[in-house]
């Protein structure tokens, strides 16, 4: 299956299987407010957002507009009323990161904190989801992601993880 495909099937198991959301959030600093699914988009939600970057020439912090996406986005309501997202970067075993793919993760989710064309979330997390064997060649920039989950534990929910 392509990147898109498990995407589509990703965001397919949040709104059809309350275990498997209850399951993956247990893998999130979120694990104990629960949730229910109450917006998604895997269709690679796209916007233009500030970053801030340090010039390694003159060392001053400067903001330039960067755009990108997002592979899933999962907005969850907690029984307390929270709301709050999982931003999802999900990559294949021979996949890679274009530059600064990780660090503009977390940039994106926090500009788009509160904004209703994305769920209005409260609160965030960015998550890395890839089979492990990508995780381990990748291992610097995967740890920029609040969090891991592999493919291989999701293929226990979605079979079609595993797949690969």
């Amino acid at each position: 299956m392509t990147e898109k495909e498990l995407d589509r099937v990703l965001e397919r198991g949040f709104k059809e299987l309350p275990g498997f959301c209850d399951w993956f959030l247990s893998r999130t600093r979120f694990s104990d407010r629960g949730g229910r699914c109450v917006f998604s988009r895997s269709d690679h939600p796209w916007g233009r957002f500030p970053v801030e970057f340090t010039d390694p020439e003159t060392g001053r912090n400067e903001e330039v507009l960067r755009e990108g996406e997002t592979d899933v986005l999962v907005v969850f309501e907690a029984s307390d009323g929270m709301i709050f997202a999982l931003h999802i970067e999900n990559k294949l075993a021979d996949g890679k990161f274009t530059a600064f793919q990780p660090e503009l993760y977390a940039a994106r989710a926090k500009h788009w904190l509160h904004d209703v064309k994305y769920g209005r979330y409260q609160d965030f997390q960015t998550v890395l989801v890839s089979p492990s064997t990508f995780r381990k060649k990748n291992v610097r920039e995967s740890g920029k992601f609040d969090c891991f989950v592999s493919h291989e534990d999701i293929a226990k929910f979605l079979p079609e993880f595993g797949s690969e």
